[in-house]
Parts: structure tokens; sequence; C-alpha cells
């Protein structure tokens, strides 16, 4: 069995308090089924173009997808591993900010090998950066962590693709962008997102079993956030995973 994990990264620019990378595996086996649950989910929520978190701005649909998106990654052979990076505490990011992202992408995607204990061929979505090679040397870095832990190469490849032809890329955009934010509005309480962005955040913590959309977890092999640095950890708690399916969709009313 084998596994494409698609990369994406939310709040890396501007201001924000932290950001995010995502990683979401799904069996080669089963990519063409996943992609065609996401191109009907577009249809039936009239999403045109590319799925991004960013679009996700004041209407039911626009909201129902990404309840739905979670909802199907959850169900399925999916998984989903994120690590969230406090900037003010992550010492390297107030020296080399590209370098100290790649460092914690890398993490990720060794931990995400780790966990899998499968090949993973990794696709993230396109960056401009300084230094050109950095999806390939993320893949060597994370097997040479692996091996220094006495497990085999996992990571086949890293490469950066267009998201406009990866579905996986488009759905990791909104889990990425959804957790990120959520542990923005922990930092700042203050802060107002869209008003699709958040009721879906009530209800994406609702299919997690939570309250609010805040929270690390325990190593989940399915979906796994990591608060980062280690004095992140467990702030402002750490919960376990309880999927609630009953989780009603949003009605247009509600945004009124």
């Amino acid at each position: 069995m084998e596994y494409i994990a698609f990369g994406d990264e939310s709040g890396t620019t501007g201001s924000d308090r932290c950001y995010g990378i995502g990683l979401l595996c799904i069996r080669k086996d089963t990519l063409e089924i996943f992609n065609e649950r996401v191109l009907r989910l577009k249809h039936k929520y009239g999403i045109v173009g590319e799925l991004k978190w960013s679009k996700i701005k004041n209407s039911a649909g626009q909201a129902n997808i990404c309840i739905e998106l979670l909802q199907m990654v959850l169900k399925n052979s999916c998984c989903f591993h994120s690590i969230i990076v406090v900037k003010n505490i992550y010492r390297n990011w107030q020296t080399d900010k590209e370098t100290a992202f790649y460092q914690t992408y890398t993490m990720l995607v060794k931990n995400t090998a780790r966990q899998l204990k499968k090949p993973l061929e990794v696709i993230i979505d396109q960056k401009i950066d300084k230094y050109k090679k950095n999806d390939e040397v993320t893949g060597i870095i994370a097997n040479n962590m692996l091996a220094m832990e006495g497990v085999k190469k996992l990571v086949q490849s890293v490469t950066m693709q267009d998201s406009k032809h990866h579905p996986g890329l488009q759905v990791v955009d909104i889990l990425t962008g959804a957790v990120n934010s959520g542990y923005l509005k922990f930092l700042n309480p203050q802060l107002e997102l869209s008003v699709a962005k958040e009721i879906a955040f009530k209800r994406m913590a609702a299919l997690l079993g939570w309250d609010v959309f805040h929270y690390d977890t325990y190593p989940n092999k399915d979906f796994n956030i990591w608060h980062f640095p280690l004095e992140m950890r467990r702030v402002p708690d750490t919960m376990p995973i309880r999927a609630d399916y009953n989780v009603p969709l949003v009605r247009r009313e509600e945004l009124s």
C-alpha cells in the first residue's frame, strides 16, 4: 500500500501570530475515487474554480463544503497531519523564515511517514522560494531523520506542483487554513473572520467531538494536530478525536 500526501501551508505571510502546515494522505488506489467525491461536492455547492480557505466568505454552501470535506476525510481511508507553529516562540523564525519554514515542513513529513509506515509520495503546493530545491531537500532530510531512528526510506519524493491540477491540494488548503485559523482565534480572541468561516469552525469542531477548534491531539494516525514549539504543546489542551457525524449542515438562514 502506497500513499500520496498533499501539502499546503497557511499563515506564513503577514502578521499572523502562527502558521500551519498540513499533509493530507490518500492511498494511491483510492485517489481517483477521492477526486471524484471532491468534484461532486464542488458541483453540489456551486464552487467554481479552486477550493481555497481564503474564498470561504459568506454563503452556507461555502461553510458546508468545509464541513463535508472534513467528514469525508474522517470517514474514509485518508489521514490528515498538521503542525501549527507559534512564530514568536519559534526562534529559527526570527533569523531565516524560509529555512525555518522548511525545517518544520521536514519534521511534519518525517513524522507522518513514521506514523503511516508506508511509502509516501509528497506533493506540495507551489511556492516562490529563494532556494529552488527546498522540496527535494525536504525529502532527503526527512529520510535521513528516519534512518537515524532505524526506519527505512519511506519518503519516495517531494515535489512542488500546481494546485489547479490536484483536488488533494485544494482540500488540504481548506483543512490547513481551518486548523491554523482556529488556533489564531485562540491566540487572539478578538479576531473575527468571515461569517461562513465562523460558523464552519463551530461545526468542524463538533465533528471532532470538541467545543472549540483550538486544541492539539494526542499522536493520532488519522487526524493529527501538533502545536509547536514544545512550550505550546497542550496549550490550551490536548484532546482526543471523537467523531460525531450527526453534526448538521448550515442552513442559509443561519448566515443572515
